[in-house]
């Protein structure tokens, strides 16, 4: 066998095992940029945080293409070093960066200082593996330009895979940072171990200078016939078995390391966020605050309940914080909250809705739940009551619960078990008939494709016809975090939705934003193509101007039906459940109405198909850029930073 054969074996067999650490790395370097996008999540909510992640992906990948490669030793070692300081640099970063009042640039911010460089890393890796391999191939080809798009593209494809997997879906993200930096740091330990990716190279032969004095007087013919001496090197000098024992030594004072990352990873290299779940309430050393729960969610990171605090003879409230509050938080937005302590207040000698332990509890701190209420005042033909209603997306349970005190039978879809655990316990929600912890589209769909007559499909929930209900009242409520879930305003879920609404029901949409904006048309054009009739209304508690209500971030709630009429009655003293809150806004649904024939007519006939959202065209994301940002800003003065960092 010649010794091209011969080194060609473990070429081939070494180039395999480069190519599969190479996958190794670029899978890990996926799963880390998928948790780190969610970790950032409670700080800067989805929009914020995307709107530019792509670029500072590709930025990082471009750097790690085109820069120097790094030796594998010293890269691995600095990678695993980063991931098991994610938790807190990512954290301490946005933190600060959030300070700075910027929802565009501070998560650039984030992203150059945290991510961008363990992708840095990562690229490179992936390009010294390849090239370790077979060096004179690696010389041959573009490996730059062929390393670049593979490990962007390898990086970002996998993003809508990772929430498939249960087990990282369920992982808290501060952990996957740490268990792929224990992973990198065990790796740079044991690498002396391992075969080297290096193929063994022929000797070197090196031609040995001619003695020019020996050749004197000789003829060029002489010259010419006489045999060059020659000598072999090797590289590098020292023995290959001296320079293995050398890295083994090295390698064995680094194993006796090992065994401290667990206690490293168990304590100053955790989460600087609270233990999840939380076993007692946390009270903050210098802010009027109390955290009554902390659960890490799979949909938003993280659902908390906190209490701005009521002051005390011995503590000043501080300036700008609206105090005697209790808060429902899903990532970085507010999904409901009521005032408590001192700002409990009931008309009518009413009993306050208590919570779970037997706190009372006042009312809603935002007057859109109550807004969705007025659906129970839509009159009906025959004259009667309102007796069933579909609540979807939850929140703290307002208009949910206020349907139950009013005797309606209610059924509750909501996606985040989280979510619903913690309206149970803490803001006073009673048992409903009906609860389903799903998403809304698949619970919809099937129940739209039995009622038409289709078959049941293999597996799951089994349905007959005579046992799915119609409602009187459906409550639409999916606003989180800045943005509207785009796959819930499509034609095809109004359509769905519409199968198991009474004919004369009434749907009630929940919108935040701008009513001037693409989106808003886009929503109303949508429900304005299913349903005959839509009117909207805002649930602003001052008087607002026209440019206000177009052009300012408010809450607006579109109630539609089937049937060509849709009217409310006046409200009545029964309505309110003693709620002073419930009162104002009911008592004058009339002066919250706008015309959105107005808004719609400014739409032409030509440019009305482009806005309608479908499965297969849906822009909506795209068109919520800009109030994801205005969002994140009035949360931040909603509640100061502290109160969005404490988790």
């Amino acid at each position: 066998m010649s010794s091209h054969n011969a080194q060609r074996r473990p070429s081939v067999f070494l180039n395999a095992l480069s190519k599969a650490a190479s996958v190794i790395v670029l899978v890990a370097l996926s799963l880390v940029t998928f948790a780190y996008r969610r970790y950032l999540e409670p700080l800067y909510g989805s929009g914020p945080t995307n709107h530019h992640f792509t670029k500072v992906v590709w930025a990082a990948c471009i750097a790690g293409s085109f820069g120097p490669t790094l030796p594998i030793l010293p890269a691995t070692l600095t990678a695993g070093l980063l991931l098991l300081a994610m938790p807190n640099s990512a954290y301490w970063v946005a933190v600060y960066s959030g300070r700075l009042g910027d929802p565009v640039w501070g998560p650039v911010i984030t992203h150059l200082v945290v991510i961008a460089p363990v992708l840095y890393i990562g690229v490179t890796l992936v390009k010294a593996l390849q090239q370790s391999v077979d060096q004179e191939d690696a010389q041959a080809g573009p490996q730059q330009i062929i390393t670049l798009p593979i490990c962007q593209t390898a990086i970002t494809s996998l993003q809508g895979l990772w929430p498939a997997i249960a087990i990282v879906n369920e992982s808290i993200e501060s952990d996957i940072f740490l268990h792929t930096g224990t992973l990198a740091i065990l790796t740079w330990a044991i690498w002396p171990f391992i075969p080297s990716f290096e193929t063994p190279k022929a000797p070197v032969q090196v031609t040995a200078p001619q003695d020019t004095k020996s050749t004197t007087g000789k003829t060029k013919q002489q010259r010419k016939k006489a045999p060059e001496k020659t000598t072999s090197a090797t590289q590098p000098a020292a023995p290959p078995t001296q320079s293995k024992a050398v890295s083994q030594r090295g390698a064995i004072s680094r194993s006796i390391l090992v065994p401290l990352l667990p206690v490293l990873t168990m304590t100053i290299l955790r989460s600087p966020t609270l233990s999840k779940p939380l076993t007692e309430p946390y009270y903050h050393p210098s802010y009027p605050l109390r955290i009554l729960s902390s659960a890490h969610s799979t949909f938003s990171n993280v659902v908390v309940v906190g209490e701005a605090l009521p002051p005390s003879s011995l503590e000043q409230p501080v300036a700008g914080i609206a105090n005697s509050l209790r808060y429902l938080r899903a990532g970085h937005s507010l999904l409901g909250g009521v005032w408590i302590g001192p700002k409990v207040h009931v008309d009518d000698d009413t009993e306050p809705l208590r919570d779970e332990a037997g706190e009372p509890l006042g009312d809603s701190i935002y007057s859109t739940f109550v807004l969705q209420e007025a659906a129970r005042m839509s009159e009906k033909p025959n004259g009667e009551p309102r007796e069933s209603a579909l609540i979807i997306g939850l929140g703290a349970g307002i208009s949910a619960t206020a349907f139950m005190r009013h005797n309606v039978s209610t059924t509750i879809v909501e996606i985040d078990p989280e979510v619903y655990n913690a309206a149970k316990r803490f803001f006073g929600l009673p048992t409903p008939d009906q609860v389903f912890v799903e998403d809304v589209r698949k619970w919809t769909r099937l129940r739209r494709h039995v009622l038409e007559g289709g078959s049941q499909p293999a597996g799951g929930e089994v349905l007959r016809k005579e046992d799915i209900p119609k409602y009187d009242i459906i409550v639409h409520d999916c606003f989180s975090g800045g943005s509207l879930p785009a796959h819930l305003f499509t034609q095809q879920l109004w359509k769905d939705l519409k199968a198991v609404l009474e004919d004369d029901g009434v749907l009630a949409v929940n919108f935040g934003g701008i009513l001037s904006s693409e989106s808003f048309r886009s929503i109303a054009l949508t429900l304005t193509s299913v349903f005959d009739t839509c009117r909207i209304y805002h649930d602003s508690l001052q008087p607002a101007s026209e440019e206000v209500l177009r052009d300012d971030f408010l809450n607006w709630v579109f109630f539609c039906s089937s049937s060509s009429k849709l009217a409310f009655r006046k409200s009545r003293t029964s309505d309110y459940l003693g709620s002073p809150l419930r009162q104002r806004v009911l008592s004058t649904l009339p002066k919250r109405e706008y015309p959105l024939q107005k808004v719609l007519s400014e739409v032409s006939e030509t440019d009305r198909s482009r806005y309608l959202l479908t499965d297969e065209k849906n822009p909506l994301i795209g068109m919520q850029e800009e109030s994801s940002m205005k969002h994140w800003t009035i949360m931040r003065q909603v509640l100061p930073d502290v109160f969005w960092e404490t988790y």
